[in-house]
């Protein structure tokens, strides 16, 4: 970068020079070439117990404001101080404000009022919502696509004819075993009660108000003589 870039970049810049942590010792003594140095500079500073922010604080004339933490409550308090020279005080309360919000020294006794109340809380928000809506909308849809499924499969015609003769169905719940069959033109008997689907005949046995997949529920041999869900019948 050229010097007359440099120089274009310097003018751009809100903080135009600074000075960090500096004994409050050299500031007692040197008062007056610090005051050559900064002159009426507006800005911020801040007080450093050692290596530890402890307070922020901003003036249209930074020197002066120093120099009243010589006298004040603060006194004891710092051993170091920093300057931010700003090109335009009308920023200066905001830098302030924003600093003393992520820092919170502990010699701020006044935190900023103000919560995030600004655009893009809102528009945040509104984010939000829409995700809300659309995990909702996805949740409940899937309750449907499941109910539809239910019922696609509940009557006769869906069961006539998967077996030749009646067949046993099986079923171990709760640590029972559960017994039903199913006849060629398609109903399973359970408890001497027809039920024309499988997730009907299910119910039967975990309870009416329950949603369940009978198909997956019931289980049946195959022609390998192996125990395998009523919907492998299905194919």
């Amino acid at each position: 970068m050229t010097k007359t870039q440099q120089r274009k970049k310097a003018a751009k810049s809100l903080v135009v020079n600074r000075l960090e942590m500096v004994s409050k010792d050299v500031f007692k003594k040197y008062f007056s070439q610090i005051t050559d140095l900064i002159g009426s500079s507006p800005g911020v500073y801040a007080l450093y117990d050692d290596d530890v922010l402890y307070y922020v604080g901003k003036s249209i004339e930074l020197r002066t404001r120093v120099k009243q933490h010589l006298k004040d409550r603060h006194y004891a308090a710092w051993t170091h101080f920093s300057l931010y020279l700003v090109r335009d005080a009308e920023y200066i309360g905001e830098m302030e404000s924003l600093l003393v919000r992520i820092a919170n020294p502990k010699g701020n006794r006044v935190i900023p009022r103000g919560k995030s109340v600004g655009p893009l809380v809102r528009v945040l928000k509104e984010s939000i919502k829409r995700r809300q809506k659309e995990e909702l909308d996805g949740l409940f849809a899937n309750r449907i696509r499941q109910a539809r499924t239910l019922r696609s499969t509940s009557h006769p015609e869906h069961l006539k004819g998967l077996v030749s003769r009646k067949t046993k169905l099986f079923r171990t719940y709760k640590g029972k075993e559960i017994h039903a069959v199913l006849s060629p033109d398609g109903f399973i008997t359970y408890k001497g009660k027809d039920y024309t689907s499988p997730s009907g005949a299910a119910r039967a046995v975990v309870g009416q108000h329950r949603a369940i997949n009978g198909w997956d529920f019931w289980y049946i041999k195959d022609a390998a003589g192996d125990w395998v869900k009523l919907s492998a019948l299905r194919g």
